[in-house]
């Protein structure tokens, strides 16, 4: 399993319990983020090492005063790789956003840097499983029906295992017609595992997996069209509050005032097309 994470996430602790669960980690990093290079490697990319907080401050200190330190700091041992997405449009503009991850294969030969960053894209995905588990799967208007922490925890928990079976037969799906997981329609699989499960009470193994080979068949006749590629330009969206921030020291304005009132009715609203 290859956990993606966008650059918001990796630090010393949360690194170290993600990679002790077995899992491979290929995470971005900030841009202000030091990872001294330990070797370099064919593929461009380099090992280094993902320092404990305290070490951080050490070096930082250290190279702040132009004094280096001998040998790699103390922690997770890791693989940088660095690179660019350029995106050319129809219209002939150009626009060039750098990346940085970090990742636990260290292996260049096993997980090429190339194969690596062409991955990392991929990570958007996940929005596409939060409307599929929150949508699709469980149905419009429905809630959650438990009325107790732990039967709330026992109703989610039994989503996402039917979940991850749904996605487990979608893969089925995908290698057996030799293409990618993600044109296999999600609502066209929980439709057609629906009309399975319907008449399965007490069925044998043989007819279940008779059931699932049908499923995997009707699966493949409903492909969905291959993604094009896009891009999407990231803004922010304006602040709601726009006045500007009074700072501490910012003297106030006097409180004794005298207001004057003027009724101008010289120049009346009479709507936008009067």
């Amino acid at each position: 399993m290859l956990l993606l994470a966008d650059r918001n996430f990796p630090g010393y602790e949360l690194w170290g319990r993600a990679a002790a669960t077995g899992a491979d980690l290929l995470w971005r990093l900030k841009k202000n983020h030091v990872f001294v290079p330990l070797r370099r490697l064919p593929d461009g990319s380099f090992l280094s090492v993902m320092g404990t907080p305290a070490e951080n401050v050490r070096y930082g200190q250290a190279r702040a005063a132009g004094r280096p330190l001998p040998g790699p700091p103390a922690g997770h041992p890791v693989r940088i790789i660095e690179y660019e997405v350029s995106i050319r449009t129809r219209d002939g503009g150009v626009r060039t956003e750098s990346f940085r991850l970090a990742t636990t294969l260290l292996d260049h030969a096993q997980a090429p840097a190339g194969q690596l960053a062409a991955l990392y894209h991929q990570r958007w995905e996940i929005e596409l499983s939060y409307g599929e588990l929150k949508t699709r799967l469980r149905g419009p208007e429905v809630i959650l029906r438990s009325r107790s922490p732990q039967l709330v925890a026992q109703e989610v928990f039994a989503f996402l295992v039917v979940y991850q079976a749904l996605c487990s037969l979608r893969v089925c799906a995908a290698q057996a017609a030799d293409t990618d997981p993600d044109r296999i329609s999600f609502t066209v699989t929980v439709r057609l595992a629906r009309d399975q499960v319907a008449n399965q009470a007490a069925a044998t193994l043989p007819v279940l997996q008779n059931a699932v080979a049908q499923t995997i068949t009707d699966l493949r006749d409903e492909l969905l069209p291959a993604r094009r590629s896009r891009c999407y330009e990231r803004k922010k969206r304006p602040a709601k509050n726009t006045y500007p921030s009074r700072k501490i020291d910012q003297p106030r304005p006097a409180s004794a005032i005298a207001y004057t009132l003027t009724v101008t009715g010289d120049h009346p609203y009479l709507g936008k097309h009067a």
